[in-house]
């Protein structure tokens, strides 16, 4: 079975440790409506930094009244006192430094965000990013990244990233972002017939300074059609998503929703983007945006606040880190739910899975109303056996119901958390059983989630399983056309050609059969838990050949015989012909008057015999041959002959009884092992990075990685040499991995690294003085039996 390959973008970071764990502080939890937050700031703080996320967020809504925006996903709000409280749960500097630049981010997961900041420094820096993420998320989820143009999901983001208010009611909206603005003025616009065809897998392959570009503009656009001077208003953006959600061609959506044509629109944004004076929106909205009235405040235990803050880190793969703060929560309340659940998943990726289990059981028991303990418990376990490809072939009777009963509990506890929707999709589609079931959850999942190209995906999948070819089709058709991960795009493309060959296969025989002479046969499905040897496939092949030809061939009439055999000679003999034919029991003479009366017959494809004539030779070929006995007893042959049939070497003739009583045995089976490995290699091979112009790729793993001063040294192991390459920006290096086998991975400053392969690209250094090879270019992990083909 095969699952999705895990495809992450890693950020280079090391988190340090603190000597204090800020758990000793005082923290208190605030709920609101969609946030759940918790802080060592003091209570006032922490309700303002929830008033202000509810606020952008119900005014996110108001704008868009005709969106339905659901959270599927909680969110976790972490409020610091301050920097140096935040600082150790920021992303660091390639130097392992805390990035002093970053006041607050958005952490995005399939069962959990976290947004975090510090109530210190610019209040629009603390927000600007987490109202972007945000965004993003919002559209994300509900409407789905890959049904919305990435210029219009970008530039939205970028557009309500300055959102303020005052007075809980009056919104400012669209103010001017002065960087993107200095680079389009410094840079030649992207053609708007081109920028409107950039997809989200096209703006991943994109380089750094055209996908640099691409923001700016979509920003400035969206800036344009709402603050230029046509002035474009919510309506017209209601009216675009509407279109483009309903599969209206892009320009023709554009030019209805705001009335441009791609020409007109050009000129107008070139003009824009030149000009020095802007206008910003401000909404005063006809009731006050008050949430105060609506939050809960109460204390968090220090075993409380040491559990979120270990959670944190998990999600963002500082798993020792992570563990940590979970002992010390547990050392201080063993009972707590979330605790154990975080401590088992850390344990899950560090591959101790009995441990990971026995976390999961403890704190289901501990917190019975925990649907995320319940679903990382069968998410465990669905893990456990995978190898490094994500595969697994069958989970155990017992440990499918163990998923199942957890799962059910997730969705009776939490109906609109969508993982566990997908986790009970999964086991069906693995085990081959409750395919209807599965077809169910998922459908709940995507309505919950639109866009989710890994519910869909994993839908399609099912939907073959049943032979609905045509769902199947048009899921994994538009997957092909949306995708923005390369491996996902791959594996699309690879289930829709399995998808054609299995339909057209099925429907190849089914002719076969509708278009022979006797009626269709009984069909026995045969689905085998254990792949089949190839001798076994074609063993079943050969078996339904033979019923389908014993159906084909012309039977005796009355007073006609009919045997299998070998003709061994043809001899014509005055005006005679004469047979001799060897069956396994005998060898008799058969005779005709001469060739034209015959009727022959063929059905082998290699060697098709055309016509019988004198001192033809057939001994290499099975015939079923029939004959009228003669009655003469003193005759020299056993009768006169009328047919020949040539048929394949393997073939056996049955009687019409047996005939009719035979099935013929379709099998539906999962691709065998090497078939499976041999389709993940080739998805990973057209998912890398294309080498350009002066660049080298080579097959290795990365050793260790050195700071210095000026630039990061990664140290490279390859089949014959050891490679020093250098970046001086690490941020844009582009690291993904192919391999489920990385994800507790943390590349830090000085830390040594376990030896997993990686496809390296860089471009080579032609100054034989200098101690590194070259420059870094991309870093993609891949399974340990990969092999690169340059």
């Amino acid at each position: 079975m095969k699952t999705r390959l895990v495809f992450l973008t890693f950020i280079l970071f090391a988190l340090l440790i603190p000597t204090q764990l800020f758990a000793k502080d005082t923290w208190i939890n605030v709920r609101s409506k969609n946030f759940f937050l918790i802080g060592n700031a003091n209570e006032k703080e922490i309700r303002q930094v929830a008033t202000k996320l509810e606020q952008f967020r119900e005014s996110f809504r108001l704008i868009f009244p005709k969106a339905n925006f659901v959270s599927t996903i909680p969110t976790n709000v972490i409020v610091f006192k301050n920097s140096n409280a935040y600082n150790p749960f920021k992303p660091k500097k390639a130097d392992g430094k805390p990035d002093e630049w970053i006041a607050g981010y958005f952490q995005p997961s399939e069962d959990v965000n976290y947004i975090t900041l510090s109530i210190e420094g610019e209040k629009a820096n603390i927000y600007n990013t987490i109202f972007h993420e945000y965004v993003h998320y919002l559209l994300n989820t509900n409407i789905g990244k890959s049904q919305i143009p990435p210029w219009f999901n970008e530039g939205l983001a970028e557009y309500y990233s300055t959102f303020q208010i005052e007075n809980d009611q009056k919104v400012t909206l669209g103010d001017i972002q002065s960087n993107h603005l200095q680079f389009l003025q410094q840079n030649k616009l992207i053609p708007l017939k081109t920028f409107f065809e950039i997809d989200n897998y096209s703006l991943h392959q994109n380089g750094n300074h055209s996908r640099s570009i691409f923001y700016a503009q979509a920003w400035a656009l969206i800036h344009y059609l709402i603050q230029g001077n046509k002035g474009a208003n919510n309506d017209n953006m209601n009216e675009f998503l509407s279109l483009v959600l309903n599969k209206t061609e892009p320009e023709k959506a554009f030019q209805k929703a705001f009335e441009y044509d791609y020409a007109t629109m050009e000129k107008a944004l070139k003009d824009y983007v030149s000009q020095s004076n802007y206008r910003i929106s401000i909404i005063t909205f006809k009731n006050k945006l008050i949430f105060d009235n609506d939050m809960t405040t109460v204390p968090l235990s220090e075993s409380e606040a040491n559990a979120y803050l270990g959670d944190l880190l998990y999600h963002t793969r500082e798993y020792e880190n992570a563990e940590t703060y979970l002992q010390k929560a547990l050392a201080l309340d063993a009972n707590s739910s979330l605790a154990n659940t975080s401590l088992g998943l850390v344990k899950m990726r560090q591959k101790k899975f009995v441990e990971a289990k026995k976390y999961l059981e403890k704190a289901i028991t501990f917190d019975q109303k925990s649907y995320l303990a319940y679903y990382n418990y069968a998410f465990i376990l669905s893990r456990e056996n995978m190898d490094e490809f994500g595969y697994i072939s069958k989970y155990p009777a017992e440990t499918a119901k163990k998923m199942r009963d957890a799962l059910f509990k997730a969705i009776e506890v939490n109906p609109k958390f969508t993982e566990s929707y997908r986790l009970l999709g999964f086991i069906s589609l693995v085990n081959v059983e409750d395919l209807d079931e599965a077809v169910v959850s998922l459908k709940k999942g995507i309505a919950l989630q639109p866009g989710n190209q890994d519910y869909a995906f994993l839908l399609a999948q099912i939907f073959l399983r049943q032979e609905k070819f045509a769902e199947a089709k048009e899921i994994a058709g538009n997957i092909v056309k949306t995708a923005d991960e390369p491996t996902m795009r791959s594996n699309a493309q690879n289930l829709l050609n399995s998808i054609n060959t299995y339909e057209t296969n099925k429907a190849n025989y089914e002719k076969q059969i509708k278009e022979s002479k006797t009626n269709a046969p009984n069909y026995v499905k045969r689905s085998s838990e254990k792949p089949l040897t190839e001798a076994e496939i074609a063993e079943i092949k050969k078996n339904n050949e033979i019923n389908s030809l014993n159906r084909l061939i012309k039977r005796p009439q009355n007073g006609e015989t009919q045997i299998l055999g070998n003709i061994q000679k043809i001899a014509c003999i005055k005006g005679e012909v004469f047979y001799t034919v060897k069956t396994k029991t005998e060898t008799i003479s058969l005779k005709s008057k001469d060739f034209s009366q015959l009727d022959l017959i063929t059905y082998i494809t290699e060697g098709e015999i055309s016509e019988v004539g004198c001192k033809a030779q057939f001994q290499n070929n099975l015939t079923v041959i029939t004959f009228i006995p003669e009655n003469d007893h003193k005759s020299s042959t056993k009768g006169k002959l009328i047919a020949l049939m040539f048929v394949p070497n393997f073939f056996e003739l049955k009687s019409a009884e047996e005939t009719a009583k035979t099935q013929d045995t379709i099998v539906i089976q999962e691709q065998t092992e090497e078939e499976r490995r041999v389709d993940i290699v080739n998805s990973i091979k057209t998912s890398l990075r294309v080498v350009q112009d002066g660049e080298k790729r080579e097959l290795g793993s990365l050793e260790k990685i050195e700071c210095t001063g000026k630039a990061i040294i990664f140290n490279i192991k390859t089949s014959n040499q050891m490679l020093k390459l250098k970046s001086d920006a690490p941020q844009d290096i582009k690291i993904i991995g192919f391999t489920r086998e990385i994800e507790n991975f943390r590349m830090d400053c000085g830390a040594v690294m376990p030896p997993n392969s990686a496809v390296i690209t860089y471009k080579p250094n032609n100054d034989p003085k200098s101690k590194q090879n070259g420059d870094i270019i991309s870093i993609e992990f891949v399974p340990k039996s990969f092999i690169l083909e340059n």
